[in-house]
């Protein structure tokens, strides 16, 4: 790893190196600091690497601009102010070339890799291994992870200055209540998993069934990380448990027991639960960031 004595090396310079002016349009659009307050989460996609990312977030914006305007916290002209410039990126958007569009969300996914490779100078770390068996949560943690672990650290750094104290507790709060939610979700998904699972098992061996038990000999990913927060950690967790569902839904396909689509619903729920999290961690990032290159 190299390290990093400026927080802006990582995201002024390499968030908008080499960047069109499209891309840097959609990615200061998306980190519009009056919409980072909680509010009502947008379209649901699966891993976010596909066009519906980007929709998904311009759409929780636009909720959250409702919702702050319902609350009395901007005016109905920062309301419509604020629609219309979700119009103005959608249409953006929608005007790319399909490959462009692509490219914009790979990028996202390269400065995740980017940001885990650097390391923060004065920040207290834990290290942790993270080994994904599985394909499909392996661009979830590439595209959220790292901006969420960075932003759990300047939230405790710049939090304040970036945000008012009140407003720096109703976006902590938000968080709190959804990693709490996907934690008790994810916990509840591999009790069962493990039950059936084992269910299953000594039912086959009664029945004198042959019993496949298959193993992934190369995970999608295995890395090892610096984390910056319990928060941090807690995300990683979540995800982590998440595969090793994944792997009792392997056992459960070889035998026979599920079809690969009903596998593929329940993993796309999970997916599909986690995005309002990687979003708004995200648009938080992003916002503390302006604050950082300030200093």
């Amino acid at each position: 790893m190299s390290t990093i004595h400026e927080e802006t090396t990582v995201a002024g310079s390499e968030e908008t190196k080499s960047a069109g002016k499209r891309d840097v349009a959609l990615a200061t659009a998306a980190g519009e600091p009056e919409l980072l307050a909680p509010g009502a989460a947008g379209p649901l996609t699966t891993d976010g690497a596909d066009d519906a990312e980007l929709e998904s977030e311009l759409q929780q914006m636009e909720n959250d601009a409702a919702t702050l305007q319902r609350e009395g916290m901007i005016s109905d002209a920062e309301a419509e102010e604020k629609r219309e410039q979700v119009a103005r990126t959608r249409k953006l958007f929608r005007d790319l070339p399909p490959a462009e569009r692509a490219a914009i969300v790979r990028r996202r996914r390269e400065i995740g890799r980017q940001l885990l490779d650097r390391q923060l100078s004065g920040a207290a770390i834990v290290p942790a291994a993270v080994r994904l068996n599985h394909t499909r949560l392996k661009p979830l943690f590439e595209q959220w992870w790292p901006y969420l672990n960075r932003m759990s650290i300047n939230m405790q750094r710049f939090g304040r200055s970036t945000f008012s104290a009140q407003d720096q507790g109703a976006v902590s709060d938000w968080f709190e209540k959804q990693v709490g939610e996907l934690e008790a979700y994810v916990s509840e998904q591999l009790e069962v998993a493990e039950g059936f699972r084992t269910r299953t098992e000594a039912e086959m061996t009664e029945r004198g069934e042959t019993i496949f038990r298959p193993t992934v000999t190369l995970p999608s990913l295995n890395i090892e990380v610096e984390t910056y927060s319990r928060f941090s950690m807690r995300l990683l967790s979540i995800i982590t448990r998440f595969d090793r569902v994944m792997d009792h839904f392997d056992f459960l396909v070889w035998n026979g027991i599920r079809d690969q689509s009903d596998v593929d619903e329940e993993t796309a729920r999970f997916l599909r639960k986690f995005h309002p999290v990687g979003v708004r961690g995200y648009m938080t990032h992003l916002r503390l960031m302006t604050t950082v290159r300030g200093r």
